[in-house]
């Protein structure tokens, strides 16, 4: 059967995942593979990408080429988010990406990354929860949060919104440990933003009250915590309910807690221990702004959508 991956260059995380196909539209992952290079470090100041979390990358990168040509992929697809989205200096390194992998890169429109984090959420999504009346699906990321309002009977609604947890983390310096009247500021930052974008993009369009779904590393990291999970297992997680209030307490101890003392919490993967304060806080703001009680948590996104697409495209494999 054909072995296929794809490739995330996030703007906090880069991810590789290797699949096989299955059948026709159809296939199974074989391995996960990621590592933190902070892409989008620096970006906040003057949109350019800066020369180290690039060359930490494009390291990263030929590690993962070195992965797929072990595991016998055939096909690959290399997708970039927000980082590379809003870089002056994209064309720069979207070349040496190609340099290194020998495969195009394609910088995915807001919308377009909003709707295969979607496809990659559905494909783990417990039944009963996609058979809501209406569901809100936030993705997370290191430089933006991509949305999605699934209604039954209606196509889908997206919507983007440049708030992620590096970008805030670099924006709004919290000190270490965190300081009350930084992260007094934060928060407000993160309510102001979320509110505005509720009232505009999602509030106008619902019609009763949506479940929530959230996915990627903030909120994963968050259900890891409150599972005290170590190693981390994906099994666990997807489909988990996190109340308002394990949130709540979760973002409480991190923000008492300085940058080494967090990594070392379990379920905490150390190299997400100096945004996780961002992302946790992120995550609390949206229960709030949404007015919920709690959220489903899903391990599936973005790569899970690529991998989708690809397999439809396949079809079996020919």
């Amino acid at each position: 059967m054909l072995r296929f991956a794809a490739v995330d260059l996030g703007s906090l995380t880069v991810r590789l995942a290797v699949a096989e196909l299955t059948g026709p539209g159809r296939f199974q992952i074989l391995g996960h593979y990621r590592q933190v290079t902070g892409l989008g470090e620096g970006l906040a100041r003057d949109n350019t990408l800066a020369p180290e979390p690039m060359d930490r990358t494009l390291k990263a990168l030929g590690r993962f080429v070195q992965i797929m040509q072990a595991e016998g992929v055939k096909v690959a697809r290399v997708v970039a988010t927000q980082a590379v989205r809003q870089a002056r200096n994209q064309e720069v390194f979207v070349r040496q990406v190609q340099e290194v992998m020998g495969l195009p890169v394609h910088i995915l429109a807001p919308e377009e990354e909003a709707r295969l984090s979607l496809q990659g959420v559905l494909s783990a999504l417990a039944p009963e929860i996609i058979a809501a009346p209406e569901l809100v699906v936030f993705d997370v990321g290191g430089g933006s949060s991509e949305w999605a309002l699934i209604r039954q009977g209606q196509e889908p609604r997206f919507a983007s919104l440049p708030l992620g947890v590096l970008t805030l983390s670099q924006t709004i310096p919290l000190g270490d440990p965190p300081r009350p009247a930084a992260l007094a500021a934060m928060k407000q930052e993160i309510l102001s933003r979320l509110e505005e974008f509720h009232q505009q993009y999602l509030q106008p369009h619902l019609q009763g009250t949506p479940l929530l779904v959230g996915t990627a590393g903030a909120v994963t990291t968050l259900a890891a915590l409150a599972l005290v999970m170590s190693p981390y297992d994906a099994s666990r997680v997807n489909n988990l309910v996190l109340t308002k209030g394990q949130v709540a307490a979760l973002t409480d101890l991190l923000c008492r807690l300085a940058e080494a003392d967090r990594a070392r919490l379990p379920g905490m993967e150390p190299a997400k221990a100096g945004v996780m304060v961002a992302g946790a806080l992120i995550i609390l703001g949206i229960l709030e702004v949404c007015r919920q009680d709690s959220l489903v948590v899903i391990d599936a996104g973005l790569l899970e959508g690529v991998l989708g697409e690809m397999a439809a495209e396949s079809g079996e494999g020919g």
